[in-house]
């Protein structure tokens, strides 16, 4: 392998010049969320407090303590608002945006399968995509909406006061406690 770009001719596969990171067992069936913020749990006070994500548009942190606290919010706000199980299939018609990593951590916590597209793709492939899925739910814009409401009944606007409500529904639940494959259960 080469070590300046962990490409390896034999194969012809690149590998990251990172050093390996412990997984949890196959017997110790977490979710990726779980495991994101069981690695919060290792690292200390000091860098858990540091930035997770900037939006470089307008300047905006969040810290991963908040990810953690806004990621649980949205999913026990998601759990009662529009129940989500496993296998469930979500559509999200969006263009990128700063909620996407919370939201994203909080579908995969609930074992909800994601679909992604862009707002701009033809009508034609939205409904495409929407056919190809038994889809439970849509996260898109108000913009992006009309391609999405004459199939679905659930439809979260990504933008409207009742989603951003979510993030902050809740109080802080700590990660570390949670037992089962679900973010929240109660």
């Amino acid at each position: 392998m080469d070590p300046t770009s962990g490409f390896y001719s034999l194969t012809k596969i690149y590998h990251s010049l990172r050093p390996d990171m412990a997984l949890p067992p196959p017997f110790q069936p977490l979710s990726i969320t779980q495991f994101i913020f069981s690695l919060h749990h290792s690292i200390t006070t000091i860098i858990s407090n540091s930035t997770f994500l900037i939006n470089v548009a307008t300047g905006h942190c969040l810290s991963y303590v908040d990810l953690a606290f806004h990621t649980n919010s949205l999913a026990l706000s998601l759990k009662k608002h529009y129940p989500l199980s496993n296998g469930d299939v979500s559509f999200i018609l969006s263009f990128h945006s700063f909620h996407f990593p919370i939201l994203y951590l909080d579908l995969f916590s609930l074992d909800v399968i994601i679909s992604p597209a862009m707002p701009d793709e033809f009508i034609s492939d939205v409904n495409r995509l929407v056919n190809l899925y038994k889809l439970t739910i849509a996260f898109t814009t108000s913009q992006a909406s009309e391609k999405l409401h004459s199939y679905l009944s659930k439809v979260m606007l990504l933008n409207s006061p009742e989603f951003l409500t979510f993030f902050t529904e809740y109080d802080y639940v700590n990660p570390s406690t949670l037992k089962d494959r679900d973010v929240i259960n109660q």
